[in-house]
Order: C-alpha cells, then structure tokens, then sequence
C-alpha cells in the first residue's frame, strides 16, 4: 500500500475505542482518523471524514451499529465497514452482512495481527484474505440466500471449501487449478447466490441441485 489507511473508530466505550485505536496505529500504513461513540455520530463522521474503513461496534445508543452500517453503505458505497463487537449472537452477524458489513469480528476471539489481517484485505479489497474468526456463528447462522441457486458441479466443490475455511490460493493448489481460475468460480458463485462476500458464502446453505456438467 502506497498511501496512509484512514481508519474511523466507532464504539460507545471509551477503553475499546482506545485498545483499537492503540491496535490500528500499531498497523503501519493505517491511522485513525476519528472516533465516534453512537451509531448517529459514526454516520456522520463518515460522511464527514471519507474514511477507507469503519470498525463498528453494535450495541450503541442513539442508532445502533447495524442501522449505521446500512446508512454508510448506502452513503458511501466505497468505506468499508468491519464489525468489532461483543456479540457472537447469529442473527446480529446475519443483520450485519446484510446491512453491508464486510467482515465480523468478536471481541476475545481475535489478536491484533487477525484485526491487522482483516483491515489489510478490506483496504486491499480481497475479502477472500479476510481471517475466519465467526465460524462458529456462521455455522449457526442459516443463511439460507441461495436456497434456490444452482451451481455446476466445480463450483459447488469450490464453495464447500470457502465454507471450510480454506483461502484461494489452498483451493488452486487443492484441487489443481489456477488461483486466477478459482476467483473467477468465486465470482460466479456470488452471483448466482446473490452475495457479495466470503463470509456470506459461508454461511450460505444452498438448496438447488448442482448442475451436471463439465468439472470446470
């Protein structure tokens, strides 16, 4: 990376925000460039400050983490939004991802480099880099979005392994294809189950028959 991340920090806590701005200035090639301590105040800080990431808390007063999360999306469609939280609750990853969150982390099952990781792969917008710390709950979550897909038979090998965790380059090597080749099966995937993320096609039960055809 070429130029400085700017990162905003968005938590009710005074202490978590604090241990996370330590963590992302400790991160070379981040800073953080605001805190705000609701919901409210982290939309409007990103619509003031035009940061490349937002770390957002849930449990907020006046306007909650996943109703910001949405309003940023929705604002700006290039910030993007890493959930830090407290909660392994299902339905509030489910929310989340649907509200535009790019990834979930909770809080006592990540270290700062896992946190460096994530930031990294969403400043670098390869979420297939982003480090798997909610499997638990996305095992739990059922999101069942792709119900009525249906995925060739290479496809649906390669999504079950993004489901167990393996990254692009493990799948290439895995199955004796290109890296480049996997991204585009990736690609394909989201689309036809109508997601936009690696922790979304985790999550994912698919209820459609695979096609039968070529491997590929």
């Amino acid at each position: 990376m070429n130029r400085v991340i700017r990162v905003l920090v968005v938590d009710d806590s005074f202490i978590v925000r604090g241990g996370l701005r330590k963590a992302v200035e400790a991160v070379p090639g981040f800073s953080v460039v605001g805190e705000a301590s609701t919901g409210r105040e982290g939309v409007g800080a990103a619509n003031a400050l035009r940061p490349d990431i937002v770390l957002m808390d849930l449990r907020m007063p006046d306007g909650d983490g996943i109703a910001a999360t949405r309003q940023i999306s929705s604002d700006l469609p290039a910030v993007r939004t890493l959930v830090v939280t407290w909660s392994d609750a299902p339905e509030h990853l489910r929310d989340a991802l649907f509200a535009g969150a790019k990834g979930y982390l909770v809080h006592g099952r990540f270290d700062p480099a896992e946190l460096a990781a994530a930031m990294r792969a969403l400043a670098q917008d390869d979420i297939s880099m982003m480090p798997i710390i909610a499997t638990g709950i996305i095992a739990a979550s059922d999101l069942d979005v792709g119900s009525h897909a249906t995925l060739t038979k290479r496809e649906l090998e390669i999504l079950r392994l993004v489901q167990r965790g393996r990254r692009n380059r493990e799948i290439a090597h895995d199955i004796g294809i290109e890296e480049k080749t996997v991204k585009n099966h990736i690609n394909s995937i989201y689309s036809k189950l109508g997601i936009a993320s690696r922790i979304e096609a985790m999550a994912t039960r698919v209820g459609g028959t695979p096609q039968v055809g070529p491997a590929d």
